[in-house]
């Protein structure tokens, strides 16, 4: 039997939660959430198998010190909200990054494309951000949103080197609140056979 059905399934039921707890669903662990994300990393195609994705999971007080430095670097109150609620109403959160010197590498063993490679490694990154979000929400109570805070790299300290750009961020923990109702664009798409 195929498996399309079963991952269409996946993607469509995967949502962004808002409205989530500072605590893991129940069955669910830090370590499992470490071996799905490892394993979506390792498969997650990237330009000449370059591999430069990078993966951060920060829980307890490093996730709440990060998104508290996060708040105190925006300058207005309502811009402080979404970072705020990061920090107090969710378990953790996956920072996604690429390493800069894999792509610095390819540019200067492939120059005619090297244009091209930070394009490859972002859209390589955006892979890796979509599949492993959606194999998390398959998690039961696993409810998540991705952020794009990136310039938070700066909170990091030591634990990521400078050749890393930070891409996003998804912030988890147990479902708060199912999501609301989503509605969808008409995007058909056309068929082309000949030009």
């Amino acid at each position: 039997m195929s498996a399309v059905p079963t991952l269409l399934k996946s993607i469509s039921s995967r949502r962004t939660i808002y409205a989530l707890k500072p605590e893991l669903p129940a069955g669910v662990s830090i370590d499992e959430i470490k071996e799905i994300t490892e394993s979506i990393l390792k498969h997650t195609p990237s330009a000449f198998n370059s591999q430069p994705n990078k993966v951060l999971i920060l829980t307890g007080a490093a996730h709440k010190k990060v998104w508290e430095q996060v708040v105190e670097a925006i300058p207005t109150d309502d811009g402080k909200k979404r970072p705020q609620s990061a920090a107090d109403e969710a378990y953790g959160t996956i920072v996604f990054l690429t390493d800069d010197s894999v792509t610095k590498s390819l540019q200067e063993n492939f120059p005619a494309w090297a244009a091209a490679f930070p394009d490859f490694a972002v859209t390589s990154n955006g892979a890796l951000q979509i599949s492993t979000w959606t194999a998390l929400s398959q998690l039961t109570g696993f409810g998540a949103h991705l952020q794009h805070y990136n310039f938070l790299k700066g909170f990091l300290g030591d634990k990521i080197g400078e050749n890393f750009t930070v891409q996003a961020q998804l912030v988890f923990g147990a479902k708060a609140a199912e999501a609301g109702e989503k509605t969808f664009k008409e995007n058909s798409i056309s068929v082309i056979d000949t030009l």
